[in-house]
């Protein structure tokens, strides 16, 4: 099964991506409630927070918050 989102709108379902189908293809529609919605989306934070928790560069500082104004004004 491949999942795509799209948005409903006038009778007809536009895809936010384009996928690989072909003519003919059974395709099965399911309308998420607003409540789904709100899942996706903190779905979609939670991704990118693990995400960001990956790509993170240990640099043994433990705050660079005191030296806020030295880094962005050279002061």
């Amino acid at each position: 099964m491949l999942p795509v989102e799209g948005t409903f709108q006038d009778g007809v379902v536009q895809l936010n991506q384009p996928i690989a189908g072909r003519d003919g293809q059974k395709v099965i529609i399911v309308f998420l409630q607003a409540e789904n919605e709100s899942a996706i989306a903190d779905s979609a934070w939670s991704n990118f927070a693990l995400l960001l928790k990956e790509c993170q560069v240990h640099t043994g500082i433990g705050d660079l918050a005191h030296q806020h104004d030295h880094y962005l004004h050279g002061t």
